[in-house]
């Protein structure tokens, strides 16, 4: 189930990053990154779609 459910989120990650054209070619994307489940959630599923797809960008957490 847990499995399954990852998938259909990611799925639907990047359908909305495609969609919206939130990401590009070369990119570089910064979160800004609390320590808290949003911007962790945020930063993990930034860094599958790193790994799992043909879109090359790149990622920068950022910290006070």
């Amino acid at each position: 189930m847990k499995k399954a459910y990852s998938k259909w989120f990611l799925t639907k990650v990047k359908r909305a990053i495609r969609d919206y054209r939130m990401i590009e070619e070369g990119d570089r994307v910064a979160v800004g990154a609390s320590g808290g489940k949003d911007s962790t959630a945020l930063l993990y599923i930034l860094s599958l779609l790193q790994k799992h797809s043909h879109l090359r960008f790149e990622i920068q957490a950022i910290t006070l």
